[in-house]
């Protein structure tokens, strides 16, 4: 699941290395087919210090065959807060554990807060990625059992278990707060970008249909800059990943 491109990157670096695996769209994916396979990876961006709605509601739903080695990472722009331990609170679940977990800093897209970093800093953290995921496919190759990343903060920890809840739960329809400016040229491309469908362009102009998972990727990859949220991004810096495409 990737928004503006950060997951994505990951996932596809890590399939490149790990060799004969597939990256699948897990927002596309039909949850009434069983997954039978040797490894599994999720990789998924963190959201308020834990895990997406959309995470939750697949790792709930999906049937895994055989005890895979399961592995997961999280793209973020600062902590890791309390997201891997979800998931593997979830997995528990079902009777299943996530063998493995590893956080990688990302280029930050949350730009309901923040502007897009430099091109320089981007690009220093494009590099540290790399590095990251030759240690990240030797433990995955090696099917290797080791402790989860987390935040060294408390208070992170925290966060992702009680704000996490409170915040992204409420994600569905905050779509609301998406506005258009006589900017808009019609292009339709923030409906192709909308992982979930929840975008349907009508009369030449997107609407948003309340079942958003708030990934921000309609208004970060806007190219005529003619989708804002509320009054917090008129004047703010969009970031989509350079290195993949969302389409």
């Amino acid at each position: 699941f990737s928004g503006t491109g950060n997951s994505l990157q990951v996932a596809k670096d890590i399939a490149e290395k790990i060799g004969e695996c597939e990256v699948i769209n897990l927002a596309k994916y039909d949850t009434n087919e069983k997954i039978n396979a040797e490894r599994v990876g999720i990789v998924f961006p963190v959201y308020f210090w834990g895990v997406p709605n959309i995470i939750k509601v697949f790792l709930k739903k999906i049937e895994l065959q055989n005890n895979p080695y399961i592995f997961a990472v999280a793209t973020c722009g600062g902590t890791v807060g309390a997201s891997l331990i979800q998931i593997n609170d979830l997995l528990r679940l079902k009777n299943q554990k996530l063998h493995a977990g590893f956080a990688i800093t990302m280029p930050e897209n949350y730009i309901v807060y923040y502007n897009a970093s430099s091109k320089e800093k981007q690009q220093e953290l494009f590099d540290k990625e790399k590095l990251k995921l030759e240690v990240i496919s030797k433990v995955v190759i090696s099917k290797k059992e080791q402790s989860l990343e987390k935040s060294k903060y408390l208070i992170d920890m925290l966060f992702g278990k009680i704000l996490n809840k409170s915040v992204v739960n409420n994600f569905a329809t905050k779509d609301t707060g998406f506005k258009l400016n006589d900017k808009c040229i019609g292009c339709g491309k923030c409906e192709k970008v909308c992982s979930v469908s929840n975008i349907i362009m009508a009369d030449g102009k997107p609407t948003w249909n309340h079942h958003c998972e708030f990934c921000l990727g309609c208004l970060q990859s806007c190219p005529a800059e003619a989708i804002n949220y509320a009054d917090k991004t008129q004047k703010k810096i969009r970031y989509i990943n350079p290195n993949v495409s969302l389409q």
